[in-house]
């Protein structure tokens, strides 16, 4: 079969792929390529990893996008787990998760390496692709549960 012929990915395959994109432009310092994965109204919602990186209007995230472009060195941003997609509103919209968002960079002189990020986030349909109206970015908590797991496992 020609590749011209392959069949559509799925709507959750494409998800998936959209997250790869998001990573790849992410590490490129793309923001033209990452804004167009955004909606843009006051709907939007983007948690970071830390308290101040927090926005809720376009406007903000594009900003944090440009400053982290600026900033963010040696950058090596991929999705190294499984990426999780439930469909909901009959295709219009989907949920999606991984446990495995991973960012190596340099910041101010200092290297730092976030192999295990969790993402998760609700895309929208428009036409023949996704947008982002929610995106949350976290540390894994695997140091704390590594920690008392001897705690949580005699309860």
């Amino acid at each position: 079969m020609e590749s011209s012929e392959r069949k559509p990915a799925s709507p959750e395959d494409s998800v998936r792929q959209m997250l790869v994109e998001f990573a790849r432009a992410f590490e490129r310092g793309d923001v033209d390529a990452l804004c167009d994965m955004f909606v843009r109204d006051d709907a939007l919602i983007f948690y970071g990893t830390h308290d101040k990186l927090h926005f809720t209007r376009w406007a903000e995230v594009e900003a944090s996008f440009r400053r982290q472009s600026e900033i963010l060195k040696d950058l090596v941003c991929r999705i190294t787990g499984d990426v999780q997609v439930r469909l909901l509103a009959g295709g219009a919209a989907a949920c999606a998760g991984t446990a495995g968002f991973g960012i190596h960079a340099t910041m101010g002189g200092v290297r730092f390496d976030l192999p295990a990020l969790r993402l998760t986030c609700t895309v929208e349909r428009h036409g023949d692709h996704w947008r982002f109206v929610q995106l949350h970015l976290s540390v894994s908590d695997r140091p704390f549960l590594d920690s008392v797991g001897h705690v949580l496992e005699s309860a």
